[in-house]
């Protein structure tokens, strides 16, 4: 014993109290390894899913935007199918309203043109 009353210790068992507390350092340090590991492959599973999630979000937003301006311009297009159906009912019935007058016309100028070269003219 020492002066001061505590056991010496010898060298065998300082080496193995040092061995003793390296390798809880190492199961430590090796646990701590292993749980920023696990942390590491949460939070990039974590950030995989929230990319996916927000990737999914916008593709909904766009796919929202479309189908409305795809729908908008099928409204246009029918209000514009029908203006159009209107305006060429309208151009046929003044043409079918024009054709006998063209007609006479045509048929007056024809038989002028006949009389002319024929040297009647009554």
């Amino acid at each position: 014993m020492k002066p001061s009353g505590e056991r010496s210790v010898g060298k065998a068992d300082t080496l193995l109290q040092v061995r003793d507390t390296e390798a809880k350092a190492s199961r430590i340090i090796e646990e701590a390894e292993e749980k920023q590991k696990a942390i590491l492959v949460a939070a990039r599973r974590e950030a995989i899913e929230k990319y996916q999630a927000a990737e999914a979000a916008i593709r909904k937003k766009i796919e929202a935007a479309i189908s409305q301006e795809k729908a908008s311009l099928a409204a246009q297009r029918s209000d514009s199918m029908r203006k159009g159906t209107e305006e060429a009912a309208k151009l046929m019935a003044k043409a079918k309203d024009r054709i006998p007058k063209a007609k006479t016309h045509i048929r007056n100028h024809f038989e002028r043109t006949f009389d002319a070269a024929t040297g009647t003219n009554e």
